[in-house]
């Protein structure tokens, strides 16, 4: 692993577990392995660093997740999301308790919206495409539950979390006719 590397995993992991306010330079340094003067060599500053990686984090996340939105059977979509917190916390649990944690800081509202924004979109078709009752607000609550499940995946360990997601799909599902 490089010290590159090395500088971006122990800081997503301090941030997460200590918050941006609560994380100096130092202690990324010391935590990576690495001097202090590196990782300003590497990342001019705190902010440059958070702001980087928040970026490449949503990128990979963006990446990874290109299928969820070229799904064209609304059924499956409807799944897919669904299921994405789990995989999203299981794929980046460090990047996703920091993005928590930093949540009210704009530069993370904003990517977090990028994000969520054609999900939001897609979703609600997806609702109208099955014949909901009313797809805007079914996509709301579908997603505010979902928002709050994917919290609670990374804090909690309840074993009923990892069901919740089969009950979802069963209630959201059966509501809809299949076409």
């Amino acid at each position: 692993m490089t010290s590159h590397s090395k500088i971006e995993q122990a800081a997503l992991q301090l941030f997460g577990e200590r918050g941006y306010d609560s994380t100096s330079t130092l202690l990324i340094a010391k935590s990576a392995g690495v001097s202090e003067a590196l990782l300003f060599k590497y990342f001019q500053s705190k902010e440059k660093l958070f702001e980087y990686l928040i970026k490449q984090g949503f990128r990979r996340i963006v990446e990874a997740n290109r299928g969820i939105l070229t799904e064209q059977n609304p059924r499956v979509l409807i799944e897919n999301v669904i299921d994405l917190p789990y995989k999203l916390v299981h794929d980046e649990p460090d990047f996703w308790k920091m993005q928590d944690k930093e949540f009210n800081r704009p530069l993370v509202q904003k990517y977090f919206q990028r994000f969520m924004s054609p999900i939001d979109n897609l979703l609600q078709q997806a609702f109208k495409d099955v014949g909901a009752d009313d797809a805007e607000m079914t996509t709301q609550l579908l997603l505010l539950i979902i928002q709050s499940l994917w919290r609670n995946l990374l804090y909690e360990h309840d074993p009923h979390l990892q069901k919740l997601g089969d009950h979802l799909k069963r209630t959201y599902l059966q509501r809809t006719p299949a076409k």
